[in-house]
């Protein structure tokens, strides 16, 4: 998370502490606007498009719980981080704020180490949320970058793309509800393997679509990668119809539009190690992900292959 890029709004009644934020948190390298009343804090909420709302309780005009309840009624804004500050520390006014959806409370005087721990926090869990695959919950781009970047100096460290054969023309034949579920039980399977083989540094992630990503050792990735490949082709046949599992396939149009025969689905894996060469960046280890998939493909089923090339 970059704090430059972030912008924080303070909306305090009281001048002297109004500044004080505002100097401790432009000086951690945030974006800093201020509002000295809850009217105008609504106002600039809509002017400034802020990624965190730092808000007093009791204000003029209007007080900070009205602030948040407005914003609460908005559907694009429901999601907005609010951290209140207040002079009470009662359960009762901060069942009120937890209530209307507040994100953390500082009750004043506060440390101000505190303040801005919270709020980066609260910043990249946002952040964090806001990339999880809607569909199956799995951390989606913007971790799976993160993550990459933080494993990508290991030499220890395999990555392992994934994707599915004959998808596209499942889900046209059977529908996008079927072909969710599809999705839904590849990542269970992913899960299940690595949580099965893996370590505590396993991690899973859902690109979008059929595309997947797992990080593993170099002692576990094997047993994790034909875990894989045995659970979905032992299970991928329950989600065809028992005339189309008689028959071995389904006939459905291919990409050009014509009709053809498509066997069941079945998984790629493209394995890509740090060991054997210098990965500086995401995008190159995509890359060699992708041309893995693509030799992958020419077998018409589910295998796990290898880069071997080397610096």
């Amino acid at each position: 998370m970059e704090i430059k890029d972030k912008k924080l709004l303070v909306i305090e009644d009281e001048e002297i502490l109004r500044e004080l934020l505002r100097d401790v948190l432009e000086r951690t390298g945030f974006n800093v606007v201020v509002a000295s009343d809850g009217k105008e804090g609504l106002e600039k909420v809509y002017s400034e498009h802020p990624d965190l709302i730092l808000l007093d309780c009791q204000m003029p005009k209007m007080d900070g719980y009205e602030v948040l309840q407005n914003l609460r009624k908005d559907p694009m804004m429901v999601n907005k981080p609010v951290i209140m500050l207040t002079v009470k520390s009662s359960e009762t006014d901060q069942l009120k704020g937890i209530n209307l959806g507040v994100d953390d409370y500082m009750t004043k005087p506060f440390n101000q180490q505190i303040l801005i721990a919270k709020i980066k926090t609260i910043l990249e869990r946002k952040e964090l949320s806001l990339s999880t695959n809607p569909l199956t919950h799995l951390p989606g781009n913007l971790a799976i970058q993160r993550e990459f970047q933080n494993r990508i100096n290991s030499s220890e460290v395999v990555f392992l793309y994934l994707d599915l054969s004959n998808f596209k023309s499942y889900n046209d034949y059977y529908g996008f509800q079927k072909g969710d579920e599809v999705i839904k039980h590849l990542a269970n399977i992913l899960v299940k393997s690595v949580k099965l083989y893996g370590d505590s540094d396993g991690f899973v992630g859902h690109i979008g679509g059929d595309d997947f990503v797992v990080i593993a050792n170099l002692d576990t990735y094997k047993q994790i990668g034909e875990d894989i490949i045995n659970n979905f082709d032992n299970t991928i046949k329950n989600f065809y119809s028992e005339e189309d599992r008689e028959r071995g396939y389904i006939i459905s149009k291919d990409r050009q539009g014509n009709i053809q025969k498509f066997p069941f689905m079945t998984v790629s894996i493209a394995c890509v190690s740090t060991k054997k060469r210098k990965i500086e960046h995401y995008g190159q280890i995509g890359q060699i992900a992708a041309e893995l998939k693509k030799y992958a493909k020419k077998f018409n089923k589910s295998i796990m292959v290898e880069d071997r090339r080397v610096d």
